[in-house]
C-alpha cells in the first residue's frame, strides 16, 4: 500500500512539473519585437527622399502611415505628385504636412498619407515622378527622378485579447450606423410623412369639391350657412366677415339657380337685374333688397345691428332659399 502511494505521488510530481515547464518557458520568453516600418530611401543629387510604410505588412482591420521625407537644400524647390491614383488596394484617407528633423539631425519636410486598404489581389504603390527646380541657377534649372515601387505582403487580422477569440461570438453583433445615415432616415421619413399628409388633404379637397358639385343649389347653400354658423363669427365680433359671407351664400344661390351673375354685381346692378327676370317675383324682390341694403350697411358703412336684426337676417336668408326652392319646384310641375 505504501508503494503504491510513493508512485501515485511520484506520477503527481511528474504531472506538475510537466505543466509548469511550459508555462516557465513561456514567463521567460522574451516578447517578440515589433515589426519595423518598410523604409526606401532614394537619392539625387543633393535631393534625399524617404518613403516610410508603417506597418510594414497590410493588415485589413489597420490603417497604413505612408511618410515621404524629403530633404533638399534651402534653394531647391521638391514638387510631389498626387498619390492617389498611384494606390492600388489602397484608399487615400487623409493628407498632411509637418517640419521634423531627419536621423542625420537634418531639417526635412514629411507628407504624410493615411492609407486604407480594402479587399484587393495585391497592394503597391506605383513609382512616382518628383520634380524639382533649382533656384540658385540663372535662369532657375528643373528636373525629376522616379521612386521606386512599394509592394506590401498581407498580414491576418491581429487576434486582439486572449480571451477575446472568435469562438466568444454567440452571435451577430449590431453595428451603429453612422450619424449621416441616422439623419438621412430620419428626413427620408419626414418627408414621406409630409407628402402622405399633403396627398390626404388633396384627397379630401377633391373629394369635398365632387360631393358639392352633385348638390343642388339648395343643398350646397344650406352646407355653406351651417358652415358659416360653425365658424361663430357674431361671438367673435366678426360681424362685417359675417355679412360678407352670408350675401356672397345668397348671391352663390341665385347664380346657380337663376343664372344671373350675383356674385360680380353690385346691389344695386343685381336689384335691377332681378326687377325684369320673371323668376323673381315682387315679394322675393322686396325680401332681397332690404336684406342685400342691410348687409351692406354692416360691410360699408360700420353699421352694427342688434343681434334680433342679426337673427331676423339668418332667417331671411334661409327663408328666401327655401321658398325659391319650392316656387322652382311648382313652376316645374304640369
Amino acid at each position: 500500500m505504501r508503494c503504491q502511494y510513493k508512485i501515485l505521488s511520484n506520477l503527481i510530481l511528474l504531472l506538475v512539473i510537466i505543466c509548469l515547464v511550459p508555462a516557465c518557458r513561456h514567463q521567460n520568453q522574451a516578447p517578440a519585437p515589433a515589426s519595423a516600418p518598410l523604409t526606401k530611401t532614394i537619392s539625387s543629387g543633393p535631393i534625399e527622399l524617404t518613403m516610410i510604410a508603417d506597418p510594414e505588412r497590410v493588415h485589413l482591420d489597420h490603417d497604413i502611415l505612408l511618410t515621404l521625407r524629403v530633404f533638399a537644400p534651402s534653394n531647391m524647390d521638391v514638387r510631389l505628385p498626387p498619390l492617389g491614383n498611384r494606390l492600388k488596394g489602397f484608399v487615400l484617407n487623409g493628407i498632411f504636412t509637418r517640419d521634423a528633423v531627419d536621423t542625420k539631425n537634418r531639417p526635412v519636410k514629411e507628407y504624410c498619407s493615411r492609407l486604407t486598404p480594402t479587399l484587393s489581389e495585391e497592394y503597391r504603390i506605383a513609382p512616382m515622378a518628383v520634380t524639382w527646380i533649382n533656384n540658385g541657377q540663372t535662369p532657375p534649372s528643373k528636373g525629376w527622378f522616379a521612386t521606386c515601387p512599394l509592394l506590401f505582403q498581407t498580414a491576418g487580422i491581429s487576434k486582439g485579447l486572449p480571451s477575446a477569440t472568435i469562438h466568444d461570438i454567440t452571435g451577430p453583433v449590431w453595428i451603429y450606423p453612422a450619424f449621416k445615415t441616422v439623419a438621412l432616415w430620419v428626413l427620408a421619413i419626414i418627408c414621406a410623412v409630409g407628402a402622405f399628409y399633403l396627398l390626404w388633404r388633396l384627397g379630401r379637397r377633391i373629394h369635398k369639391t365632387i360631393q358639392l358639385r352633385r348638390m343642388s343649389p339648395r343643398e350646397r347653400a344650406i352646407y355653406e350657412l351651417s358652415e358659416l354658423m360653425a365658424q361663430n363669427l357674431i361671438a367673435k365680433q366678426k360681424i362685417k366677415q359675417f355679412y360678407l359671407e352670408l350675401t356672397m351664400i345668397v348671391r352663390r344661390y341665385i347664380e346657380r339657380a337663376h343664372a344671373v351673375r350675383a356674385p360680380e354685381e353690385t346691389t344695386e346692378e343685381f336689384l335691377v337685374a332681378i326687377t325684369h327676370n320673371p323668376a323673381f317675383k315682387d315679394e322675393v324682390a322686396r325680401k332681397l333688397r332690404v336684406f342685400l341694403q342691410t348687409a351692406d350697411l354692416v360691410k360699408f358703412a360700420a353699421y352694427q345691428p342688434e343681434q334680433e336684426i342679426i337673427d331676423k337676417t339668418i332667417t331671411t336668408a334661409r327663408d328666401y332659399i327655401d321658398t325659391d326652392e319650392m316656387i322652382k319646384q311648382e313652376t316645374k310641375e304640369p
